[in-house]
């Protein structure tokens, strides 16, 4: 009786066993209503917390995940985002391997391939395929021959490392509307792999200038103004798509408009140009009969 006796205060005094509750996640900052009650009674500060459930949780991640999914369809439709593959990059190795002989047999083999490879792009394939719209022409007139003196473009920027081969043009029937084709190497770069934004002004101005001459009187003109919006960075070693367009004539004056895209469409850059036919001779002479033997070099249908 004495042990019974002296060990039934201990049964009667033991803490009750605390309730089971729900999981939580406790972070710095508030106090949980029961842990402030339990703290208070006995006298010892209790920490702050915020305090966060598993459905809270789960529905914190959804949101970020539905934000995440919304900026990037918001992203794609607007081009910040490209999805897909990179563009398409000439591959010349194959005729580099194939290319047995001399230095010059092999340089046109090279010529050839990388030609071929712009004639492969989707904006020359629908030029190709309407002939009674499109017909192809040259782009550097006169030709330029190899190891002669070339004005600027050619004699600068053609050859391994720049423009690789003569870009590929192409005119609308109604002389209006031009569409090039080019591929342009690392030697005209700026940063590494990206083409050089005064490159990308040259060929604008060459490249407006083609429906400007083809309308102005005695088919030759001067560049009075060029405006380019540099989009995106320009890639090198890829084909490069210029499409182009006379929008108003005035007298003596063309004004065209251009766009630079690669070979998906994805507009890169795109140009502004007012072009002025010189009054007399005494500046430039006249072109018509140049742009007679320009137009008759590839068969067409117009």
């Amino acid at each position: 009786m004495l042990c019974l006796a002296r060990r039934a205060p201990l049964l009667r005094t033991a803490a009750p066993r605390p309730p089971t509750h729900a999981r939580s996640y406790a972070i710095p900052g508030r106090t949980h209503a029961k842990s402030t009650s339990a703290s208070a009674h006995l006298g010892i500060a209790a920490p702050h917390s915020h305090s966060f459930t598993r459905p809270m949780l789960a529905t914190w991640a959804a949101c970020c995940i539905l934000f995440g999914a919304s900026l990037g369809a918001i992203g794609t439709a607007k081009g910040w985002i490209r999805l897909g593959a990179a563009p398409q990059r000439i591959a010349l190795a194959a005729a580099e391997a194939d290319s047995d002989g001399d230095d010059e047999a092999r340089a046109l083999k090279l010529e050839e391939a990388a030609t071929a490879a712009l004639l492969e792009t989707s904006a020359a394939r629908e030029c190709l395929a309407s002939p009674d719209e499109w017909k192809r022409v040259p782009y550097f007139w006169p030709p330029v021959k190899r190891g002669a003196k070339a004005p600027f473009v050619p004699g600068a920027m053609l050859g391994p490392g720049g423009l690789r081969v003569e870009p590929v043009a192409f005119m609308h029937r109604d002389r209006k509307r031009f569409v090039v084709v080019a591929h342009t190497g690392e030697r005209l770069c700026g940063h590494p792999g990206i083409v050089h934004g005064g490159v990308q002004a040259t060929l604008f101005d060459e490249i407006t200038a083609r429906p400007a001459f083809r309308n102005l009187p005695r088919n030759i003109a001067l560049t009075a103004s060029l405006k380019i919006n540099y989009r995106q960075p320009v890639p090198a070693g890829t084909p490069l798509v210029f499409r182009t367009e006379l929008t108003a004539m005035d007298g003596r004056k063309a004004t065209v408009v251009a766009r630079l895209e690669d070979d998906r469409g994805t507009l890169l850059s795109d140009a502004e140009a007012l072009y002025v036919s010189p009054k007399s001779d005494g500046i430039l002479p006249d072109r018509s009969a140049m742009v007679a033997q320009f137009e008759s070099t590839y068969p067409g249908n117009f």
